[in-house]
């Protein structure tokens, strides 16, 4: 059985999972000058997927993913800000946070 905290955690994957890649296909449109911007948002977007799905599983080896996806979505909202995609920076920063925590109670 998923605590709370790993729950919650799963749903800001998922969120952020959704919330990237719509972000990403809104601002393709944009134009080819947000190309980088594009690549990261679809790269943590498929990260938050595969984390939430490793917390799913109960994966062993969940920690690792967590850690990975909390430093991706720390680069993708980073990215967001800086272009003005405020809701995609605030859903990876959640993401950042709860997989962060995650990794700190496997500490």
């Amino acid at each position: 059985m998923l605590n709370i905290q790993m729950e919650n955690c799963i749903q800001d994957c998922l969120n952020s999972h959704t919330v990237c890649l719509d972000t990403a296909m809104s601002v393709l449109q944009k134009g080819s000058e947000f190309t980088d911007a594009v690549r990261t948002m679809l790269d943590c977007s498929e990260l938050c997927a595969t984390t939430a799905h490793f917390m799913i599983r109960n994966s062993p080896l969940y920690g690792y993913v967590c850690q990975a996806c909390a430093d991706v979505c720390t680069h993708c909202a980073e990215v967001c800000a800086e272009i003005g995609e405020n809701d995609c920076a605030n859903a990876c920063n959640a993401s950042a946070t709860s997989c962060q925590q995650m990794v700190k109670m496997l500490g």
